[in-house]
């Protein structure tokens, strides 16, 4: 049987994937596939995560288990729960699901396809990377011994620096593989972003909680909206970004295949800085935009964010960690990024940034509660496979919905 996506995405998986993503042996994977595996990779914690890691028990269902016992810097596989200090039980379909990436630990938590028998979800959310690293062959970005980053002459590659349309694609294309974003200057006039801020209005107007499409936080008492996607259906203006010979030479560095997600994962959306937001998801911690799941279907994905007004620490700014799109890790605690050379992108209305979505970025709240905050406008640039794997309408970042109220939520906010 071809299998579909779990729960919220319900995408057809086509019969050139089903060898990559189909349904898997249990038993054969965890007997025979996983222990080959580490054998071949052999250090996959960190030294950080060898310190806190504990027995992970997986259970199906149907009882089946298998518990990963960390020793040293790898882990080997035991039948059964009973050396697991921690027990998740999931249906296969599901485990299927995590171990290809299609949804992570976090997807599965909002979704309530997993329950944590024994021990604590922070431990399989801490796994995870690792896990990466074995199932999907990804390399680990090491949060805790930060890198310099260097050109292909060995200079220390300056962080800080900005760049405009009429620069090299070259010089852009290299920044953004070696750093993970790039900040590209006055790339719209004022008249087009007056014109975009006003369609940005409209579309605020006419949100509502229970949408589906919005995301909302409260301030005072009061529901206000901090991020409205497929402004693209609503705006004709906005819809045409997506075919703007400026932003498109913008997403061919990362690849000439990228495509405009205009009707998928959210379409074109806007984020509202809100000051004095008092809940939800108005303010994200660090995070990785394939954070849900689906690595391997829509990265390297692009984020291309058109700047409506100025963004300073006052009125929130994006920040970046240089090279995490080059590995996995666990998400940072505001102390362990601290140890990188975090990157605040100021920008002025009609800047362009741009990153990778598999890049660690943060967006703090504004500093100053009496600023107006700020509107940045994005457009999501993805590879083939996504489109042939995620549905019009359909997006990984569905499963933040609550079902009774269609609100975000914040995974503090769950049970």
């Amino acid at each position: 049987m071809v299998p579909w996506f779990a729960g919220e995405i319900g995408c057809y998986i086509s019969p050139v994937e089903q060898e990559r993503f189909g349904s898997i042996d249990f038993d054969w994977f965890h007997l025979e596939e996983l222990p080959g595996r580490l054998r071949e990779r052999q250090a996959i914690f960190s030294d950080a995560d060898a310190e806190v890691l504990r027995p992970l028990g997986f259970q199906l269902s149907d009882g089946r288990a298998y518990t990963y016992v960390p020793e040293g810097k790898t882990f080997s596989v035991k039948p059964g729960i009973d050396a697991a200090q921690t027990v998740v039980e999931v249906s296969l379909d599901s485990w299927c699901s995590f171990v290809w990436e299609l949804k992570s630990c976090f997807a599965l938590l909002y979704a309530e396809q997993l329950a944590v028998r024994s021990g604590s979800f922070g431990q399989m959310a801490r796994w995870e990377p690792s896990l990466r690293v074995v199932f999907g062959d990804q390399d680990l970005f090491d949060l805790d011994h930060p890198s310099h980053i260097a050109d292909e002459f060995g200079c220390e590659v300056d962080l800080t620096k900005t760049f405009t349309l009429e620069d090299r694609a070259t010089e852009m294309r290299n920044f953004l593989e070696l750093v993970g974003f790039v900040h590209i200057r006055a790339v719209l006039d004022a008249a087009e972003i007056e014109a975009l801020r006003s369609d940005v209005s409209d579309a605020l107007g006419k949100a509502r909680p229970d949408d589906r499409k919005s995301w909302w936080t409260a301030v005072g008492g009061r529901e206000v909206c901090n991020r409205v996607n497929y402004l693209n259906d609503g705006s004709a203006r906005i819809a045409a970004l997506g075919a703007d010979p400026r932003i498109l030479d913008i997403a061919a560095l990362g690849g000439p295949e990228l495509r405009d997600a205009c009707d998928r994962l959210d379409g074109n959306s806007a984020v509202i800085k809100v000051p004095g937001s008092e809940g939800g998801l108005a303010d994200l911690p660090w995070h990785r935009d394939c954070g849900m799941g689906g690595h391997p279907v829509k990265c390297p994905m692009l984020n291309v964010g058109i700047q409506l007004d100025a963004a300073t620490e006052s009125t929130g700014q994006l920040q970046m960690i240089p090279g995490s799109h080059r590995g996995t890790c666990r998400i940072p605690s505001a102390r362990e990024a601290q140890k990188h050379r975090v990157v605040a992108i100021t920008t002025e209305p009609g800047d362009v940034t741009v990153h990778y979505g598999h890049t660690l970025h943060a967006a703090p709240p504004p500093n100053d509660p009496h600023a107006s905050g700020r509107r940045a406008l994005y457009l999501t640039f993805v590879p083939p496979l996504t489109f042939e794997m995620v549905g019009p309408g359909e997006g990984y970042n569905d499963v933040l919905f609550t079902r009774s109220e269609g609100r975000v939520q914040h995974l503090n906010d769950i049970d």
